[in-house]
Formats: C-alpha cells, structure tokens, sequence
C-alpha cells in the first residue's frame, strides 16, 4: 500500500507522507483504499499549493492568437484557409484553459462538474480535428460550424460550472465569449479573442493574489 504514496508529488509527502504511512499501518487494507490513494494522488497533482499558470498562460496564448486571425480575417477575407494552423494552436490553448479553469473552480468545494469537462473535451478535440481536416479541405464549412457550435455550448457549460462556485467575473466572461461565437458574423471571431485574453488577465492577476496572500501568512 505504501507503494501507492509514490504517485504523490513531492510537495504532498513532504507534508504528509509519514502521517499517511502511519494510518496506513493502524487500520486493515482494503481493496477501496488503494482506489482512493490513487484518486487522492491524482487530486494532488491537479490542486497544488501554489495556484497554476498554465491556465492564465493558456487563455491568453489563445485569445491573442484568436484574436490576431480575427483581425486578419477581417482585413483579408480571402485569407481564411492561411490562418487555419493559428486557429489551430488558438485552440489547443483555449482547451487547456478552460480544464484549468474548471479545476480552478473546484478547488472551493472540491469537486468540479464532471459533465462539462468530459463535454469540453470531446467539443473542442472534436473543433481540432476538424480544423486539421479543414487544412486539406476533408470537411464543408457548414460541418466545422456545427462543430464549433458544440465546443461553444462545452465553453458555456465550463462558465456556468465557474459562476456556480462564486467566480463571476472569470465564468461570465467565458459565457460571454461562448456567445459571441454563436453569433455567425466575423466580428464575433474578434470579441471571441479578446474576451479569452481577458481571461487571461484576470486569472493571471487573481494568481498572483493568491501568492502574496500565500506569502503575507507564511
């Protein structure tokens, strides 16, 4: 059983491993505890101590290249096929982002929607294969809209999960830009990278409060 403790990061058996053994050796090992070890070691890894960049990394990584082939679309309509490859890594970013922000969400109650995870990853894998295809001209444009469609109702589930655990501003904003996307006219494609690389600003901004008050109890 012990063995299991292994999977912990660093940071969790620094603070808990020889009071863990010591349980572990007081009470009969059952089949469910191994269970909830490796559950809890996942948990550690996705909740660490110091909050994350990587979702403020990510959200602003991908609404700024959002939103400068938005501004390119608009400029150059002619130019929608070239910028695919940006759309592409836009979105890779903006999935990454928005698990972490659903992490983020749980970290008050413990627990995230699983439903809207599992539905934001399928959405948006299901958006990047389709503008992979997009690149060798495998899909009509009606069918990539439909996709996109599904990866924005996943992004409204993700702002709602977020607003219900008290964080207004970061869940509406993400609402917001879910239903910007809807709205099928190329400014929306604008607003959609503006209001992620707000996003961005927000959670980067909140890290670092978090941090000095971290630091200020310390």
């Amino acid at each position: 059983m012990t063995r299991l403790l292994a999977l912990y990061p660093r940071w969790w058996r620094d603070r808990y491993d020889d009071e863990m053994r010591a349980l572990l050796e007081l009470a009969p090992v059952r089949p469910r505890d191994r269970l909830d070890l490796v559950r809890g070691a996942f948990d550690a890894w996705l909740h660490p101590p110091t909050p994350s960049h990587i979702p403020a990394l990510a959200a602003l990584s991908g609404g700024g290249l959002w939103t400068v082939l938005a501004a390119g679309i608009l400029a150059w309509p002619g130019y929608l096929v070239e910028v695919i490859p940006l759309a592409l890594v836009s979105v890779v970013c903006l999935l990454i982002a928005l698990v972490g922000i659903a992490l983020r969400a749980a970290d008050p109650g413990g627990r995230s929607s699983g439903l809207a995870v599992g539905l934001a990853v399928i959405g948006y894998l299901g958006w990047i294969l389709a503008l992979w295809m997009a690149t060798a001209a495998a899909i009509d444009g009606a069918t990539l809209g439909a996709i996109q469609a599904v990866a924005m109702v996943a992004t409204a589930a993700i702002g709602a999960v977020v607003v219900r655990a008290g964080d207004d501003v970061v869940g509406s904003l993400v609402l917001v830009a879910a239903v910007a996307m809807l709205i099928p006219i190329a400014p929306m494609w604008l607003v959609f990278g503006a209001i992620w690389t707000a996003v961005g600003i927000v959670l980067d901004r909140d890290r670092r409060r978090r941090i000095g008050a971290q630091r200020r109890v310390a």
